[in-house]
């Protein structure tokens, strides 16, 4: 009996004691651990993969339809400018061309003939037709005398009289046929006209005989081989994708929901893929200003190297094994642009701030006892951090995400601590918040 009495006091006690526990939880709350924001320096950047490219890349594609009739060049071959990458078939643009180098000919021999010899030629005539109408006109006022004494008949004088006058329309032809023999005459004028035709002819037909050749715009590398002999190609259509030498650029397309965040000049680090040791530094030099509507993405250029540097390096003497890495166009790259940074910045992790991605971010701060929702504008945003602009200070407890309690409910402190250590690290654990990362150097 004595047993039982002493069993059924435990069972009092114990069922007191916790419903002592219970009382109090509910009067005073649970106990939780806080966490402070810190100022530290905050660096916001965006990560996006992207390409090399050449800002001289393009296609070189057919202006005719014809049959590819030699490649001398292959995908890596290096030449110089104008050199011969394609040839299509010219026997026909040859034909023109020699069916106009001879209409040239011609076309010069007769200006020739009419602005040299036919112009001596009408010299002469002229100098023949006068001196012809001087001595018919001497005979006809003799025959003229003659009749008038009534020694020459009627006859006589009209024969010197049709002399006379056919002289004289011999010498105004051949007045007119020298002026025409002037550069200015009209015989001279058909002439280079003639000419002009001609030498136009042949110019088209060169053109035809260039068009069936492909040259290199510039000194540069061919990328891409898109024919061989024997196919028949279509005006427009690439032979060859080309690189002149020039600058490279690093290309990405992010999301266009971060296009606010961009801006021409900022920083950036770009690491190849093929040589993932290698971080070199560039700046953000173009953002197209219009978005792509099927992908939803907005293309920004990016130069290597930086504005005091001789930029756009293609060799990276910091490659593994001491060896020079060389940029190639179209390499994956792994960028990473400054979007933004503080030198004091009031941190506080993500995993603290609730609806961070929402409308209205807020925290929940212990303030006498009792949870409370405290509205806060957010700034930067680091890897797994966040800045906070107003609404806190960095003083007021914030409770963390596994603190199940409502604003108004009544909470127990049982330790306060900065939400960030001296490294950067959050004081949450990384499964509550993630791996916490400071701020990201750039170099001197």
């Amino acid at each position: 009996m004595k047993k039982r009495w002493i069993a059924a006091l435990l069972a009092l006690g114990l069922a007191a004691g916790i419903g002592g526990t219970l009382l109090v939880r509910e009067t005073k709350g649970p106990r939780a651990e806080a966490f402070t924001a810190v100022r530290r320096p905050l660096v916001q950047t965006l990560v996006a993969s992207g390409r090399i490219e050449q800002r001289r890349q393009s296609e070189l594609g057919a202006m005719v339809q014809s049959t590819v009739a030699e490649v001398p060049v292959d995908e890596g071959d290096r030449v110089e400018q104008a050199a011969l990458l394609v040839r299509l078939a010219d026997d026909e643009a040859l034909a023109q061309r020699a069916a106009a180098e001879a209409a040239v000919a011609e076309a010069e021999a007769r200006l020739q003939r009419v602005t040299g010899i036919g112009r001596r030629l009408a010299t002469e005539q002229l100098r023949q037709a006068r001196t012809d109408a001087e001595q018919a006109e001497t005979e006809y006022q003799r025959q003229r005398q003659l009749h008038e004494r009534g020694a020459a008949s009627e006859a006589t004088l009209e024969r010197a009289r049709q002399s006379r006058d056919a002289t004289r329309s011999r010498r105004v032809a051949a007045t007119l046929e020298l002026a025409a023999t002037r550069t200015d005459g009209a015989e001279a004028q058909a002439a280079a006209a003639a000419l002009a035709r001609a030498q136009a002819e042949l110019r088209a037909a060169q053109v035809a005989i260039e068009r069936t050749q492909i040259r290199a715009p510039s000194a540069g590398v061919v990328l891409r081989r898109l024919v061989e002999p024997g196919e028949v190609v279509r005006p427009g259509e690439p032979l060859l994708v080309f690189a002149g030498e020039g600058p490279l650029e690093v290309v990405v397309r992010p999301d266009e929901s971060n296009l606010a965040q961009l801006e021409r000049g900022q920083r950036a680090r770009v690491s190849p893929e093929a040589f993932p040791e290698v971080r070199l530094e560039a700046r953000v030099t173009r953002i197209a200003p219009s978005v792509d509507a099927q992908r939803g993405t907005v293309e920004v250029a990016l130069a290597l190297g930086t504005e005091d540097a001789e930029a756009n390096a293609t060799t990276v003497e910091s490659a593994p094994a001491g060896e020079s890495a060389t940029l190639r166009p179209d390499m994956t790259v792994s960028v990473e642009i400054v979007t933004g940074q503080a030198e004091e910045a009031l941190v506080l992790p993500t995993a603290l701030v609730r609806d961070a991605a929402g409308e209205q971010p807020w925290v929940l701060v212990v303030e006498e006892g009792v949870a409370r929702r405290r509205d806060v504008r957010l700034g930067l945003r680091g890897d797994d951090v966040v800045e906070i602009r107003e609404g806190l200070d960095g003083e007021t407890p914030v409770l963390g995400p596994e603190v199940d309690r409502v604003p108004g409910e009544p909470v127990r402190l049982r330790a306060t601590r900065p939400g960030l250590d001296g490294e950067g690290n959050g004081a949450v654990g990384a499964a509550e918040a993630g791996e916490l990362t400071g701020e990201i150097p750039l170099g001197d």
